[in-house]
């Protein structure tokens, strides 16, 4: 999709902003998304066929327009979002590239709520749980967007990760929806035990973000460096999450994990965009084993 802000747009969207983020520090991705058939849509083929980035997975969809959200700023809130609906995203099908996926060993899948909010592609995706839950580790950025989601599409949600990523808004959130009778911070082990969670992960912007393992007292903090000059947060949480799948597929020590995300994400606040221009931002975070 494209963000729309008052002085341009940028290509966005979490999971195509995480998936980015994974292939330029050398991990390979496959992207399931759909456009529309339309200027936006070819230019977003564009670009990511410009940076070597896979496009096999990305449909084209004849009836409905590419994604689009209007960004505003909210001062003391960060932005405002509004998602459009009725864009191509929300008819993601099975198709034939995305069957052939379903006989490969894909170590993670990354999944959302928005995109959820259609009958179409919400029904694709639990196919894609259904087929892959056994062989491949899911892990939930939850990125609630009002008012895309509802209870029905958080408990779904929460039944089909392995990991779960939310920040403290949510986490709230999800306590109140789903009638939780728990003081937040008791929240990331409640559900964690309530849903079998291996792994939970709360951001909590400039302050510590934390990892709570199942079956491990520990937990593990890291607060981000505030001598970073802040230029723009927009998609921050994006590359905090690449970075910790990618130590997660890695096998790297759970604080490791925490604080190579938490130095990712602070330096994605250091530039202008969720997308950093120039190659060689990610050179110090090429994956190396």
């Amino acid at each position: 999709m494209f963000d729309k802000f008052e002085s341009g747009k940028r290509l966005g969207g979490a999971p195509f902003n995480y998936a980015f983020h994974l292939h330029k520090m050398g991990i390979p991705v496959h992207f399931i998304s759909r456009v529309g058939d339309d200027a936006e849509g070819r230019e977003i083929l564009e670009f990511a066929r410009s940076h070597g980035f896979p496009t096999e997975g990305i449909q084209i969809d004849p009836n409905h327009p590419t994604g689009e959200v209007t960004v505003t700023s909210d001062s003391g809130n960060g932005h405002r979002f509004e998602i459009l609906p009725d864009r191509a995203y929300d008819f993601i099908e099975v198709d034939p590239y995305l069957q052939k996926r379903f006989r490969d060993d894909i170590p993670l899948t990354y999944f959302g709520t928005l995109i959820q909010r259609n009958s179409t592609s919400r029904e694709t995706l639990h196919e894609i749980q259904k087929k892959m839950g056994l062989k491949s580790t899911f892990f939930l950025d939850i990125n609630l967007r009002a008012p895309f989601y509802d209870r029905a599409v958080i408990e779904s949600s929460l039944k089909n990760c392995d990991i779960l990523k939310a920040n403290r808004h949510e986490l709230r959130e999800i306590k109140n929806l789903l009638n939780i009778d728990r003081p937040v911070a008791e929240l990331p082990r409640y559900l964690a035990e309530r849903y079998k969670l291996g792994l939970v992960c709360v951001t909590n912007g400039s302050k510590a973000s934390v990892i709570y393992e199942t079956g491990n007292r520990n937990v593990f903090h890291c607060t981000p460096d505030d001598s970073y000059e802040v230029v723009d947060s927009v998609g921050a949480g994006d590359g905090f999450s690449a970075m910790l799948s990618l130590g997660y597929m890695a096998s790297w020590p759970l604080q490791s994990v925490l604080e190579r995300a938490c130095v990712f994400a602070t330096g994605l606040c250091g530039v202008q965009g969720a997308l950093p221009g120039d190659n060689k931002f990610y050179q110090p975070y090429r994956f190396v084993r």
